[in-house]
């Protein structure tokens, strides 16, 4: 049955409705990414100001660095990676783009320090893990020492960086050595698995 004039009308109506909706949604898709690395950015800008005051290192000193406050400054020469870490993984924390797991060693002490970091969105600090190779070094500043540490050679039967399944939890379990561990979502830009790499403390300089 053929359309009347009124239907043809309404047809035409929600059919533009649908297009302007879907331009919409493909326009908001791909400015997402966008939106969170200016947030995360904002975010950075002050934590940087936070990091370097004098309540920051006397709440460093006395262990008192909550959710979502800066921790440690990450610098990764071969990833052009300058970021402020923030202690915490929950989305708070990981929002600001890089954050300490809890109950692994600060920066310097002995055991496995854990950092997660995204490497997608919120400043993208982890995007280039991949490209990570043994003898890169990572360092970890504080309000009170420079800790440089090495990328490893690939071990236990693996690549270094590698892949492991998103819920393995075993690459931040504590260990003799002291030790980096650094973890991103992947593939890129799905959270089906993570990108870990290791690294091992090799000097650490105090400030004066």
């Amino acid at each position: 049955m053929a359309l009347s004039m009124k239907g043809r009308r309404v047809l035409a109506l929600a059919l533009a409705f649908m297009a302007v909706a879907t331009a919409v949604g493909a326009a908001g898709f791909v400015a997402y990414p966008f939106y969170t690395d200016w947030q995360a950015g904002r975010t950075q800008n002050t934590l940087r100001d936070a990091f370097a005051s004098e309540d920051h290192k006397v709440a460093y000193r006395e262990g008192r660095v909550g959710d979502a406050q800066p921790l440690t400054r990450i610098i990764i020469p071969a990833m052009k990676t300058d970021t402020i870490v923030v202690e915490g993984t929950s989305n708070k924390a990981l929002n600001t783009g890089a954050g300490h797991y809890p109950n692994t060693p600060l920066p310097g002490e002995p055991g496995n320090v854990a950092i997660a970091g995204h490497r997608t969105t919120y400043g993208k600090p982890f995007a280039n893990l991949e490209i990570l190779k043994p003898g890169d070094k990572i360092f970890l500043e504080t309000p009170f020492a420079k800790h440089t540490y090495e990328v490893i050679e690939p071990f236990d039967g693996h690549q270094n960086p590698w892949v492991v399944a998103a819920n393995d939890w075993s690459v931040a379990e504590q260990v003799p050595e002291s030790i980096l561990t650094l973890t991103t979502c992947h593939p890129r830009g799905s959270d089906k698995q993570r990108l870990v790499a290791r690294a091992k403390l090799i000097e650490t300089e105090a400030f004066s």
